[in-house]
Order: structure tokens, then C-alpha cells, then sequence
């Protein structure tokens, strides 16, 4: 009998503490649709949190460095880990451009439930091809591959400008 009001009252409390198990799944479901409205608007901010290079991987690069996607124009501010075949003297390094791409092409795959974002995107040092693959949860990997510098990736989380 005291088992029973016992189980009875823990009960009762779960239920009037508004804790749901399909709050959990709702909530989620609701993130999964702001980020995908936010990817298809083409308005939006990749913040790198680590990089990974020929030279190996880089950690904890903290929130300062990102590319900022706003419809055609493309941001970045981005360090550069690697080795670069061809550089001007007494350039500042990194990944820094203020440019705008011809095309911005994003592709949905509904299996594995990630975007696909590919730019191409030039000034007269260097030209830039961006890829950068995205989850609903907010998690992303940026590829960008250079003309006159070796490969870089970095891996990220997705925010709104």
C-alpha cells in the first residue's frame, strides 16, 4: 500500500512538472526547422572552432574566425594553417576576402539529412572554392581549396548573422 501512493505521488509530480518525453523530440524537431530555414535563406554566419590541415589539426580557434554568407556576398576571416605556393609580399596571411561569388549552389540530401553548399569566388591573387556541408542540428565542415595554397578544412557550428 505504501509502495503503491508512493509510485502514485512520484507520478503525479512528473505530470504537473511539465517534464514530457516528447518535449525533448519537439524541441529538436523545431531546431531542425529553424536551421533549415536559415540555410535556405542564404543568410547566415559558419563559425570555425577548429581547422585541419596538411600540417595537422588545430583545436580551440574560439569565436572570432568565421565566413559570413549573406545571399551572394561571401566574408571571411579565417586562419590559414598549410603551405602556400604563390603569396604576395606583405600580405596579412589567413583567409581574408570580402567577395562576391556568381553562383552559391545548395543541395539537400534527404537520406543522409545534410545540406550541400558549393561558391566559387575570385580577386586577382587567389580564387577560392567553398564547400560546406551542414547537418539540421547546426554542425558543419567547410572546405576551401585554393589556387596557389594547399587544402583546409574546418569544422564549425552554424548561426544566424
Amino acid at each position: 500500500m505504501k509502495t503503491s501512493g508512493v509510485c502514485f505521488l512520484g507520478s503525479l509530480l512528473l505530470v504537473f512538472s511539465g517534464f514530457h518525453p516528447d518535449d525533448r523530440k519537439d524541441k529538436k524537431l523545431e531546431k531542425e526547422k529553424e536551421m533549415s530555414q536559415l540555410i535556405e535563406s542564404g543568410h547566415f554566419r559558419f563559425v570555425a572552432r577548429s581547422a585541419e590541415s596538411s600540417l595537422g589539426n588545430f583545436d580551440n580557434l574560439g569565436n572570432d574566425y568565421d565566413l559570413i554568407i549573406d545571399s551572394l556576398k561571401i566574408e571571411a576571416y579565417l586562419p590559414y594553417y598549410g603551405r602556400a605556393y604563390s603569396v604576395l609580399y606583405g600580405s596579412e596571411g589567413g583567409v581574408k576576402f570580402d567577395l562576391t561569388a556568381d553562383k552559391i549552389d545548395k543541395q539537400w540530401n534527404k537520406k543522409k539529412k545534410i545540406f550541400t553548399i558549393s561558391a566559387e569566388v575570385k580577386d586577382p591573387q587567389d580564387s577560392y572554392t567553398l564547400y560546406l556541408t551542414t547537418s539540421l542540428s547546426g554542425y558543419a565542415n567547410l572546405s576551401i581549396s585554393f589556387s596557389n595554397r594547399q587544402l583546409i578544412s574546418y569544422y564549425g557550428n552554424i548561426e544566424k548573422i
